[in-house]
């Protein structure tokens, strides 16, 4: 059993394994600190200073991302020193973002627009500061990356790094001309790129094929598993007006952690099909009718105990679960798999 450190935060004092950051352990108190480089399925760098929080007796705010708990400390994340960080940090990202946010497919999902809304100020110390331009660039089959929102939070590359292990994206040039660049030998064809979109927290990284589809608010969001492959990868169906627009992880850090393949992200049109089969069909006449599951029940167990031959067809889709629940019922029932 794991070494165990009792630490308060912001008043809430709780128990947690030795060598917890402050930013896990903070979740575990109910309290999130506003962070962007940081992810939990990734390496921290602490490049972003937006987690930087008060440890008593430390000569200095610390950033809470890579800081681990310690027996008996007490951290406080919403101090006045805290607070004036976070804001000063969020003054200088915006210096350069455009206030595009109407078009941005990020809206509403937009961790910046977020904590700016929280923890930033009204005005600008830089409104006579000229805003970059630059023009989109296409960094591969389905990521077109918009170069004036990225906040480098570098969570792009060190997931092409450290999980991908297919090493494309860098950070280029340096102070405030510093952007993403991508090996244009091989972009982003990787089976697992899509995941990137997912991992930025601004609008900088956009899927083309869920462009221009919906706003965050506009959709309806449903916890299920990726249909593509026995995997089981959890999944976010979100769906707009009864349509099926974008498939994304849903975290499960025993199968998928938070990622899913490209191949299951976009295996959705199919679910829009309008001649998919809903309901069971039974044969009446030489023609498919729709019933109910009950009678198609009745009608398979009158089959079985017919003395009949009789095949069973399971799509090669279905989850282990599913396949392994069709084969104990029909052990049951006596029927060869």
């Amino acid at each position: 059993m794991s070494e165990s450190v009792t630490v308060t935060i912001d008043g809430m004092t709780v128990q947690v394994p030795k060598g917890t950051s402050i930013i896990e352990a903070a979740k575990q108190a109910g309290v999130l600190i506003p962070h962007y480089c940081y992810h939990p399925s990734l390496p921290s760098p602490a490049v972003c200073r937006m987690c930087l929080v008060e440890v008593e007796k430390a000569p200095k705010l610390m950033p809470a991302c890579v800081t681990t708990v310690a027996d008996g400390q007490v951290v406080h994340t919403d101090s006045p020193q805290a607070r004036k960080a976070r804001t000063g940090v969020l003054e200088f990202l915006l210096i350069n973002h455009p206030l595009d946010c109407p078009i941005c497919d990020q809206a509403g999902e937009c961790e910046l627009q977020d904590y700016v809304f929280q923890e930033g100020q009204g005005g600008t110390r830089y409104s006579d500061y000229a805003k970059r331009y630059n023009p989109v660039e296409d960094f591969g089959p389905d990521v077109l990356y918009v170069v004036n929102r990225c906040i480098l939070c570098t969570r792009c590359v060190r997931f092409m790094d450290d999980v991908a292990k297919t090493p494309v994206l860098n950070v280029t040039e340096r102070g405030d001309r510093a952007h993403i660049g991508i090996d244009e030998a091989q972009l982003l064809d990787h089976p697992w790129a899509g995941n990137v979109v997912d991992l930025c927290p601004v609008g900088s990284l956009i899927s083309k094929d869920f462009l221009h589809k919906a706003r965050a608010w506009d959709l309806d969001k449903t916890a299920s598993v990726c249909p593509s492959c026995s995997q089981g990868c959890n999944i976010m169906v979100d769906t707009r007006d009864n349509t099926v627009v974008r498939l994304r992880p849903r975290p499960n850090l025993d199968v998928n952690r938070h990622f899913i393949c490209d191949h299951g992200r976009m295996n959705y049109r199919w679910m829009n099909r309008g001649d998919r089969i809903e309901a069971p069909l039974v044969r009446d006449g030489g023609r498919h009718q729709a019933t109910d599951w009950e009678t198609a029940l009745q009608r398979f167990g009158a089959l079985v105990q017919s003395g009949g031959k009789a095949a069973i067809l399971a799509s090669g889709a279905a989850s282990l679960e599913s396949l392994g629940l069709l084969k104990a019922a029909l052990g049951r029932m006596q029927v060869s798999a």
